[in-house]
């Protein structure tokens, strides 16, 4: 078993073997996001208020990071004998603390590090966004590759299960304006027995959840 990271540019140096691979993104706060936001809640906290500077400070961390991992929404439904019933969609509302809000409108310069912190957590700390298997590594990630640089341009009929699979996750890393140069994958390289791939997708699949990708 052989494993290791690509970046985008590098996918067409994944082998062409049998194996397991995981997508990730690293969220990005560019320099001057940075000081934007500093800039802001520093002038809300001093001729605003503190609850004005905390709710920009939350607005920014979900457009800067929390958007780009939301959950799909669920599909409820309510019953009881005798009772109504009730269903419907149930949206992904990410929380954060007031305490961790309180403390970067605190010290703005908090958010320094983690930007830091969070462009060094994939993968180390992140989790998969998508989890597939090829018997050929290189060939099904060039697809992926392909299919989220020219989504919409490429037929949808008559697709297989697994090309249906790769248009779903191209359409929602389009959908979500995930910017590609910030996804890279981990290929791995099974050398078991015919097919052990097959099953070590299903397993890592149960075990991770991928965001983009559940089967």
């Amino acid at each position: 078993m052989t494993m290791a990271a690509y970046s985008w540019h590098e996918i067409g140096d994944v082998p062409a073997k049998p194996g397991v691979y995981a997508w990730y993104y690293t969220p990005e706060i560019t320099s001057f996001d940075l000081e934007q936001i500093t800039t802001r809640v520093t002038t809300l906290k001093a001729s605003v208020s503190m609850v004005a500077a905390r709710e920009a400070v939350r607005a920014f961390l979900d457009e800067s990071v929390f958007r780009y991992f939301r959950e799909q929404p669920y599909s409820a439904q309510l019953r009881g004998p005798l009772k109504p019933r009730y269903e419907g969609t149930i949206e992904h509302m990410p929380s954060l603390s007031e305490s961790l809000l309180d403390r970067i409108v605190e010290e703005p310069a908090r958010l320094a590090t983690i930007r830091e912190v969070l462009e060094a957590s994939a993968p180390h700390f992140a989790s998969p966004i998508y989890i597939g298997m090829s018997e050929k590594l290189r060939l099904r990630l060039k697809r992926h590759k392909a299919l989220i640089e020219k989504y919409g341009e490429l037929p949808d009929i008559g697709l297989s299960e697994e090309e249906q699979r790769d248009q779903s996750f191209a359409r929602e890393v389009r959908a979500r304006n995930i910017p590609p140069s910030r996804l890279f994958v981990v290929a791995t390289v099974i050398s078991g027995p015919p097919g052990t791939y097959v099953d070590i997708e299903n397993i890592l699949n149960r075990i991770h959840y991928p965001l983009l990708g559940r089967n």
